[in-house]
């Protein structure tokens, strides 16, 4: 064996294709390491990360989930599924940038890093795949962001849409009552041209329908109600022809054999006079909106394609191209955080990383915490098309490079 050896290590020399698989393999292994290391602690801090941002998303939209939920489970999953894409595309990006410094400062403070350069081991060599790794999560979340997140958003206020349009109809068909808000500039066009007769501001109505079969309802009675909860006016309609705008959650009533009459409370919340009318019809039509999401979303929430395919055809007003703009330029820069906090990261990482986790994280959160307030506190300063949201990228990317050279 020993004899074998010696031979070994005289004729190794002669073979460099062996010594260049040697330094190859010995390179993948770290490659793989690093990657594994980075990945892991990316996906850990993404799920949390994802989750704060998802129960932000989830408490501004609690009464259509309470409703979906009331519907069906599956109904409630495909709503809250549908705000993941937007949560992602924050959670990703910050997410990798706090991996980045737990890792390679874990490595540093247990002399890893250190021992990798006594071996010959150049930093280019395990920090490649990082900076690769941070190309790949900033396309991702540039993707989630610009194109995701707006469909999914699309697909979720027409899955809301659908299950109020649902509800409404129910409530049709099972004669309860139903209630929406009049407020006071609304009040001639809900009341089709003909107001209570005094003073005093509708705030609220309330329908309840004998029964109605499709496009045609009967026994209709419409009671609105003031501030104070007073009563307002009756109308009563014997036939109401039915119009539904689905694309704008408003409903027109166009009603037939009419009964109207106005309460006057101006003497306080008791009755001081009252007047009584018929119509064989009403003149206009009364509205009212069930508040549904709008099917014609602005500029700032229609894909990044679909918004440059209407610039292309001159689609787009000067007012929802700049907000746009500033929409885009915002959640791009944020979904290229990774490239820019990479180096940074990095090398504070090698120079100060700590033993302690939560030193790191610490650490991390401040520096993407700063990143966020310089994008936001310039970006709002410089111009109204959000470019001014790119100088913190230019910031970080520039100390990082500057501090990988020194």
């Amino acid at each position: 064996m020993v004899l074998m050896g010696s031979i070994l290590l005289r004729i190794w020399p002669a073979f460099p294709f062996l010594n260049w698989f040697m330094k190859e393999a010995k390179s993948n292994i770290i490659r793989s390491y690093v990657l594994r290391e980075i990945l892991g602690a990316t996906l850990l801090s993404t799920l949390v990360l994802t989750a704060i941002l998802l129960y932000g998303n989830l408490s501004k939209n609690d009464e259509e989930l309470f409703r979906a939920l009331a519907i069906s489970p599956l109904l409630f999953l495909e709503l809250v599924s549908l705000m993941l894409p937007f949560a992602l595309s924050l959670g990703l990006p910050f997410g990798f940038s706090l991996a980045v410094i737990f890792c390679v400062g874990r490595w540093s403070a247990d002399r890893e890093v250190l021992a990798m350069q006594s071996l010959g081991i150049r930093r280019n060599l395990w920090a490649k795949p990082i900076f690769l790794s941070a190309l790949a999560v900033s396309f991702i979340g540039c993707f989630a962001s610009l194109h995701l997140s707006p469909v999914s958003r699309g697909v979720f206020e027409e899955r809301v849409r659908d299950m109020i349009w649902q509800d409404f109809e129910s409530w049709v068909e099972d004669g309860r009552e139903i209630a929406f808000k009049v407020d006071g500039e609304g009040e001639q066009k809900f009341m089709g041209g003909l107001t209570s007769g005094h003073q005093k501001k509708m705030t609220r109505a309330t329908m309840s329908i004998g029964y109605g079969a499709g496009h045609l309802w009967h026994n209709v009675r419409i009671l609105t109600w003031g501030a104070q909860n007073e009563l307002l006016t009756i109308l009563h309609a014997k036939r109401a022809t039915v119009r539904k705008i689905r694309d704008k959650g408003a409903i027109e009533l166009f009603l037939s054999e009419v009964d109207y009459e106005s309460l006057d409370h101006s003497g306080g919340n008791h009755l001081k006079s009252s007047s009584f009318v018929t119509f064989k019809k009403w003149k206009q039509p009364i509205s009212f909106s069930l508040e549904t999401p709008q099917i014609n979303r602005d500029s700032k929430h229609m894909p990044f394609l679909e918004f440059l395919n209407k610039v292309k055809l001159d689609e787009i007003h000067d007012a929802d191209y700049q907000r746009a703009c500033f929409h885009f330029n915002k959640y791009a820069s944020l979904g290229c955080a990774p490239v820019a906090l990479c180096p940074l990261l990095l090398t504070l990482a090698v120079r100060r990383g700590r033993r302690e986790t939560y030193s790191n994280l610490f650490t991390g959160v401040l520096i993407c915490l700063f990143y966020f307030l310089l994008g936001t506190s310039v970006g709002e300063l410089i111009g109204s098309n959000g470019y001014g949201w790119w100088i913190s990228n230019l910031t970080a990317g520039s100390i990082g490079v500057f501090a990988m050279q020194r």
